[in-house]
């Protein structure tokens, strides 16, 4: 999901998929999606060839969160699906090979038991989000997640592989993103909206989280795609 939000079911399961989530649902299963209708919704969709062996040992449905990084890959694998150059095949298979490695890894650390609990996971994520803006203190995320501060440091690293800096850094730069993308505002504008004080540091951590200029990243905004 590139920005806004959709709700779905797959088999019995249901699910959100929000901007930066990735879902996979095996092919064959019943599944539906809908969208507000108020709110724009842009989605990379591919439609992939069953493996009934490879696929039998998997349930009807794996989401993972917070997988901007992929980004980059699926604008590459749309870009592939229409190109003409000879050996097609490998590009693909190394791109679909890259997603899937990135996914089944971020599965596992979603679900496998971690240092910090789910839930004070998904109260620091919340709470971040809301006051995305905010420039925040280790202390402050750690009340948050009802941590006292130096635990809350080692167990944050362990559990999202990166220190709280860095992890803000990333999460205020994925959501400026989305405002990029459903926007026209101005690169400055996003700026300030996420507490720059000017956009050339901006610019600088939104090219180091995303590789890309904020720039460049607005030129080459794609469409959802829909491949079969």
């Amino acid at each position: 999901m590139v920005s806004g939000h959709c709700v779905g079911a797959a088999g019995y399961e249901q699910f959100t998929l929000d901007a930066g989530s990735v879902s996979w649902i095996r092919p064959g299963t019943p599944f539906t999606l809908s969208t507000p209708l108020n709110r724009r919704t842009v989605m990379y969709r591919f439609h992939l060839t069953a493996d009934a062996e490879a696929d039998a040992s998997l349930g009807p449905l794996m989401q993972v969160h917070d997988v901007w990084d992929l980004r980059g890959v699926f604008d590459l694998l749309a870009t592939e699906l229409g190109s003409t150059l000879p050996h097609q095949d490998e590009r693909m298979t190394g791109l679909l090979l890259v997603i899937f490695t990135s996914l089944f890894r971020g599965a596992e650390r979603d679900t496998v038991a971690g240092l910090m609990s789910a839930q004070a996971r998904r109260a620091v994520e919340q709470y971040v989000d809301v006051n995305i803006a905010k420039r925040f203190r280790a202390a402050d995320l750690a009340r948050v997640a009802g941590l006292s501060p130096d635990y809350f440091t080692r167990v944050f690293r362990k559990t999202f592989g990166m220190p709280p800096r860095e992890w803000i850094i990333r999460r205020r730069v994925q959501h400026a993103a989305r405002l990029l993308d459903e926007t026209d505002m101005s690169v400055t504008k996003v700026a300030m909206i996420y507490g720059y004080p000017d956009s050339f540091l901006f610019s600088r951590q939104f090219k180091a989280v995303m590789d890309i200029s904020p720039q460049a990243y607005r030129v080459r905004r794609a469409p959802a795609v829909t491949s079969r």
